[in-house]
């Protein structure tokens, strides 16, 4: 009875360190991407369309850099130069956006955890040498999947936070603040195609 007892737990061991190993030979770099799951390429320019009303929205691009030959983490940097500088009134002294700044970090084969950040600025005038006040902090996260080559699906929050809530004046919202406002968010991404050049017109 006690060898069938140590027989049994011989192979529970046995089969539970297979399964660790296989699981961590998925995520290790010597065999990434699985050959035996379809993998597209996070890396690129990426456009969306945020929606500000039922008749508006946003032309927002995002440039990703793996950090990495892993691809396990990403920069992000976003442009967005048709979002409300205001977060759409509720931070109505925002004149002006920073860049989106942020990261992507791989969760499975082709998902990631999403997360970047930006500030909405007032102009500041000659006696701060032009150097604005921060109003608010905005932040989208979320998560994200690579759905085919050229299309990505995020599905997260948008938030925005004060200027107290940053303590320690980093620009970035204090560890566990609670958003000021916060919103559920939806988004397409298409990958920037590469347009063929045109016929000249002619010029009368």
């Amino acid at each position: 009875m006690n060898r069938k007892r140590k027989i049994v737990v011989v192979s529970t061991i046995s089969i539970v360190s297979l399964m660790l190993t296989a699981s961590w030979g998925v995520l290790s770099a010597d065999s990434w991407p699985p050959k035996s799951m379809p993998f597209y390429s996070l890396e690129g320019i990426w456009t969306t369309m945020i929606p500000v009303s039922p008749e508006l929205a946003s032309i927002n691009s995002f440039v990703i850099n793996t950090q990495g030959p892993e691809r396990m983490v990403y920069t992000v940097v976003g442009k967005h130069p048709q979002c409300s500088p205001t977060l759409l009134g509720f931070f109505p002294e925002g004149e002006r956006l920073s860049d989106m700044m942020g990261y992507c970090v791989r969760t499975g084969v082709n998902t990631f955890r999403f997360s970047v950040v930006w500030q909405g600025v007032k102009e500041g005038g000659a006696e701060s040498m032009g150097i604005g006040e921060v109003v608010f902090m905005g932040v989208i996260s979320g998560t994200m999947e690579l759905v085919d080559a050229d299309k990505v699906e995020f599905t997260g929050t948008i938030a925005g936070y004060g200027p107290d809530q940053d303590a320690d004046c980093d620009r970035l919202p204090d560890e566990g603040a609670v958003p000021l406002i916060c919103a559920p968010l939806s988004l397409t991404f298409k990958r920037l195609p590469m347009p063929p050049s045109c016929e000249p017109t002619p010029i009368p």
